[in-house]
Protein backbone atom coordinates (compact mmCIF):
# COMPACT_ATOMS: atom_id res chain seq x y z
CA UNK A 1 0.00 0.00 0.00
CA UNK A 2 1.35 3.43 -0.90
CA UNK A 3 0.16 6.81 0.39
CA UNK A 4 -1.75 9.29 -1.74
CA UNK A 5 0.71 11.50 -3.62
CA UNK A 6 0.00 15.05 -2.45
CA UNK A 7 1.07 18.08 -4.49
CA UNK A 8 2.82 20.88 -2.63
CA UNK A 9 0.72 23.92 -3.32
CA UNK A 10 -1.33 26.47 -1.39
CA UNK A 11 -4.88 25.66 -0.35
CA UNK A 12 -7.34 26.22 -3.20
CA UNK A 13 -9.45 29.34 -3.40
CA UNK A 14 -12.99 28.93 -2.03
CA UNK A 15 -14.32 29.59 -5.53
CA UNK A 16 -12.47 26.68 -7.15
CA UNK A 17 -15.04 24.46 -8.85
CA UNK A 18 -14.78 20.77 -8.02
CA UNK A 19 -16.20 18.45 -10.63
CA UNK A 20 -17.05 14.79 -10.19
CA UNK A 21 -18.38 12.45 -12.82
CA UNK A 22 -21.82 11.06 -11.98
CA UNK A 23 -24.38 12.05 -9.37
CA UNK A 24 -23.40 11.95 -5.70
CA UNK A 25 -25.07 8.62 -4.99
CA UNK A 26 -24.23 7.14 -1.59
CA UNK A 27 -23.51 3.68 -3.04
CA UNK A 28 -21.04 5.07 -5.61
CA UNK A 29 -19.29 7.30 -3.06
CA UNK A 30 -19.02 4.39 -0.63
CA UNK A 31 -17.58 2.06 -3.28
CA UNK A 32 -15.04 4.66 -4.45
CA UNK A 33 -14.01 5.54 -0.87
CA UNK A 34 -13.43 1.87 -0.03
CA UNK A 35 -11.43 1.39 -3.24
CA UNK A 36 -9.23 4.36 -2.30
CA UNK A 37 -8.77 2.97 1.23
CA UNK A 38 -7.67 -0.42 -0.10
CA UNK A 39 -5.08 1.20 -2.34
CA UNK A 40 -3.87 4.13 -0.20
CA UNK A 41 -5.01 3.43 3.38
CA UNK A 42 -7.38 6.40 3.57
CA UNK A 43 -10.98 6.99 2.53
CA UNK A 44 -11.36 9.48 -0.28
CA UNK A 45 -13.15 10.21 -3.52
CA UNK A 46 -11.74 11.87 -6.61
CA UNK A 47 -12.77 15.22 -8.01
CA UNK A 48 -11.27 17.48 -10.65
CA UNK A 49 -10.57 21.17 -10.08
CA UNK A 50 -11.75 23.84 -12.52
CA UNK A 51 -11.20 27.58 -12.22
CA UNK A 52 -13.85 28.62 -14.73
CA UNK A 53 -16.95 27.35 -16.48
CA UNK A 54 -14.82 26.90 -19.58
CA UNK A 55 -12.57 24.55 -17.58
CA UNK A 56 -15.66 22.56 -16.55
CA UNK A 57 -16.65 22.31 -20.23
CA UNK A 58 -13.15 21.09 -21.08
CA UNK A 59 -13.36 18.38 -18.40
CA UNK A 60 -16.84 17.39 -19.63
CA UNK A 61 -15.56 16.96 -23.17
CA UNK A 62 -12.34 15.23 -22.16
CA UNK A 63 -11.43 13.51 -18.93
CA UNK A 64 -15.05 13.15 -17.74
CA UNK A 65 -16.73 12.56 -21.11
CA UNK A 66 -17.91 9.05 -20.19
CA UNK A 67 -20.31 10.44 -17.59
CA UNK A 68 -23.83 11.57 -18.50
CA UNK A 69 -24.04 13.67 -15.33
CA UNK A 70 -21.42 15.87 -13.69
CA UNK A 71 -21.67 17.16 -10.13
CA UNK A 72 -20.12 20.58 -9.55
CA UNK A 73 -19.47 22.10 -6.13
CA UNK A 74 -17.15 24.79 -4.79
CA UNK A 75 -14.06 24.14 -2.71
CA UNK A 76 -15.45 26.58 -0.15
CA UNK A 77 -18.66 24.60 0.30
CA UNK A 78 -16.71 21.37 0.72
CA UNK A 79 -14.30 22.88 3.23
CA UNK A 80 -17.11 24.51 5.24
CA UNK A 81 -18.76 21.09 5.51
CA UNK A 82 -15.66 19.81 7.33
CA UNK A 83 -14.35 17.60 4.53
CA UNK A 84 -10.63 17.86 3.88
CA UNK A 85 -9.62 18.65 0.30
CA UNK A 86 -6.16 17.45 -0.78
CA UNK A 87 -4.39 18.31 -4.03
CA UNK A 88 -3.38 14.83 -5.19
CA UNK A 89 -1.61 13.34 -8.18
CA UNK A 90 -1.50 15.60 -11.27
CA UNK A 91 -3.50 18.76 -11.73
CA UNK A 92 -6.45 19.14 -11.85
CA UNK A 93 -6.99 16.14 -9.52
CA UNK A 94 -8.06 16.55 -5.88
CA UNK A 95 -9.22 14.02 -3.32
CA UNK A 96 -12.07 14.64 -0.88
CA UNK A 97 -10.86 12.93 2.28
CA UNK A 98 -13.61 11.15 4.21
CA UNK A 99 -13.66 10.15 7.89
CA UNK A 100 -12.86 6.60 8.88
CA UNK A 101 -15.21 3.65 8.47
CA UNK A 102 -18.11 4.58 10.77
CA UNK A 103 -18.74 7.72 8.73
CA UNK A 104 -19.07 6.33 5.21
CA UNK A 105 -22.40 6.58 3.44
CA UNK A 106 -24.51 3.59 4.48
CA UNK A 107 -24.45 0.46 2.40
CA UNK A 108 -27.56 0.09 0.24
CA UNK A 109 -30.27 -2.19 1.51
CA UNK A 110 -30.87 -5.09 -0.85
CA UNK A 111 -34.38 -6.47 -1.06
Amino acid sequence: MSPLRVRREPAPDDGLLLVRGDALAAETLRRDAIRTDRRFGEYGVSVQGASTGADVDELAGGLLRRFDVLTVMTAGAVLRSGIELRPTFRRPHYTLMLPRRGHLPPAPVRQ
